[in-house]
């Protein structure tokens, strides 16, 4: 076991690192969280994920990489069991660095490393702009404390000063290798989409990609599609149902007559596909957002993006394409944008910044930095 202080131990250059996550579910966190194992592996290191499961688990094992499905998910006494599990896991695997990437996850492992004598390494990585209160204070307790955009290390230098050990380290969220510049759809994914959908090809298409839920905004298009016209769909990776809050927009879009203009999608696999298809992408955050992976993957392939000035999406859009940028909760600026861009877009142009392998190699340096090796 390797200390994460006061030790003259000898390192080893492998490392055991444990990623804790709620579930393995098709998001951003969870899908860089596989990418990061994949890495990691490929770098002679030994990945282990600890999650409640999801669809993501699969992939996991596919790539050979450990997952221990455990209670991290929920806040309830039944989670807090946990504790001592996963402090075994620690002892049982050699575990040199764990790294938590959400709230409940953290504060279990907070407790399981706590009075340990030779402990790992404790890494967070603030993935949300959290309200501010205790429960989110373990975000700010790792060893060292990732944030993914100067966004996120401002919430955090401004809120929880008290519990950073270190000033939060800064490492952008990458994107995938498989987002590519100039993407082309591949042959039969878009003869499927075809076949799902009557008419998908000859559609003006506008995707709000991601979960839909209260804090995605979906109710700022409503004022641009009540004037799209007949052939404009806007394409949404959700189904109607997953949530009280899609239940409640498709209803609004109902009573409205709108819900013809809706293609609702459910969850999509091969987004650089689905982004390559559509003509722009989306994002209308009533809060703002710590990164913004969406936006990043549409703008790498190329696609047009119409997004609300603030957050983590500002500080992507500022930097690749500040021509879609509409001040925040402006739904009348946000539909002229949009119509213009269906119009004739300003070209997208190619970049080489947020890097996966680059965040990959910047978090590789800190644990081992933390633990002491060069």
């Amino acid at each position: 076991m390797i200390a994460a202080e006061g030790t003259n131990k000898p390192l080893k250059k492998k490392l055991t690192i444990m990623q804790v996550l709620p579930r393995m579910h098709v998001g951003g966190v969870e899908r860089g969280t596989l990418e990061f194992s994949i890495y990691l592996k490929q770098q002679g290191h030994r990945p282990i994920v600890v999650s409640h499961g999801g669809p993501l688990v699969d992939e996991l094992q596919r790539n050979g990489i450990k997952h221990i499905q455990l209670n991290v998910a929920k806040k309830s006494l039944l989670s807090l069991l946990s504790i001592k599990k996963i402090r075994k896991i620690i002892i049982e695997q050699g575990v040199e660095v764990v790294h938590a990437r959400s709230r409940i996850p953290a504060w279990l492992c907070y407790w399981a490393l706590k009075n340990m004598q030779q402990r790992p390494c404790f890494i967070t990585t603030l993935h949300g702009l959290h309200s501010v209160n205790k429960y989110s204070s373990v975000m700010a307790r790792g060893d060292r404390v990732i944030a993914v955009s100067a966004t996120a290390k401002a919430y955090l230098n401004e809120h929880f000063t008290a519990q950073l050990k270190h000033d939060p380290v800064l490492i952008y969220r990458g994107v995938d290798a498989q987002f590519q510049y100039g993407y082309t759809n591949r042959h039969q994914w878009l003869q499927n989409m075809c076949e799902q959908f009557n008419g998908f090809n000859a559609w003006k298409k506008v995707l709000l990609p991601g979960r839909l839920s209260a804090v995605k905004g979906a109710e700022h298009l409503l004022s641009w599609l009540t004037g799209a016209p007949a052939a404009t769909r806007l394409l949404l990776t959700a189904c109607p149902d997953e949530s009280n809050y899609s239940q409640n927009f498709h209803k609004k879009l109902q009573a409205l007559g709108l819900d013809e203009k809706v293609v609702w999608l459910g969850v999509v696999r091969a987004m650089p596909d689905l982004y390559a298809a559509v003509d722009v992408v989306v994002s209308t955050n009533n809060k703002p957002e710590s990164f913004g992976r969406t936006v990043l993957e549409a703008l790498t392939v190329g696609k047009p993006v119409v997004a609300f000035d603030h957050g983590g999406v500002s500080e992507i859009m500022n930097r690749l394409y500040p021509e879609g940028l509409v001040d925040n909760g402006d739904d009348m600026a946000l539909a002229e944008k949009i119509n213009q861009f269906l119009q004739h877009a300003p070209t997208v142009k190619p970049h080489d910044e947020f890097q996966n392998t680059s965040m990959f190699e910047h978090t590789l340096a800190l644990y081992q930095e933390a633990l002491g090796q060069t």
